[in-house]
């Protein structure tokens, strides 16, 4: 099979890529006031289109995360933000669905790291918000890698920050990443 410049190829993400939250908790009985509390799940499921050679095209990227299976170092942490913070047995998926980039270079080449800012829609809680990823990722024959990040407001998807009785105390701001691998589909 032979890639032409002008051809597009869907990926699919594969079961190596890792969604994860990081967000800034000040837990005050265990003197930790600067702790950032990490959640990761292997449960991303997905697929986008690519063209690589003369005017590279990153585009149709539909991505869904399982929220009920994030977990952190605490099983406290993670029973509570599921009921309580992401209420999960409502609203047990996160989407995102692109709309645009930003960034991409003239031309790509196999091998070569590209930067780039990618624009859409992200779902979570019964909320749709347009948000911004920043990426960094590179083609290696039929294999994607790479890393998005974004961070987003808790409150502009209708959650509440965590505060347990004053004790343990969330940021709204919550830093997500998406380190992917996919291949061709």
């Amino acid at each position: 099979l032979s890639r032409g410049l002008g051809d597009v190829y869907k990926r699919q993400v594969s079961a190596q890529t890792t969604a994860s939250y990081s967000v800034f908790e000040n837990l005050i009985l265990q003197n930790k006031p600067n702790n950032d509390a990490v959640g990761t799940t292997h449960s991303v499921t997905g697929s986008f289109k690519i063209r690589s050679g003369a005017s590279p095209l990153v585009a149709g990227m539909n991505i869904t995360v399982d929220l009920r299976t994030l977990q952190s170092d605490a099983a406290m942490r993670d029973r509570y933000i599921q009921r309580n913070t992401l209420e999960t047995d409502s609203y047990p998926y996160a989407t995102f669905v692109s709309v645009s980039t930003q960034g991409l270079p003239a031309s790509y080449s196999d091998g070569q790291t590209v930067h780039f800012q990618l624009t859409g829609n992200l779902t979570m809680h019964g909320k749709t918000n347009k948000e911004v990823f920043d990426v960094q990722g590179k083609v290696v024959g039929n294999t994607i890698t790479g890393t998005a990040t974004s961070n987003v407001y808790m409150t502009d998807f209708g959650i509440q920050p965590p505060n347990l009785a004053n004790i343990a105390i969330a940021q709204n701001k919550v830093a997500i990443t998406l380190n992917f691998t996919a291949q061709a589909g």
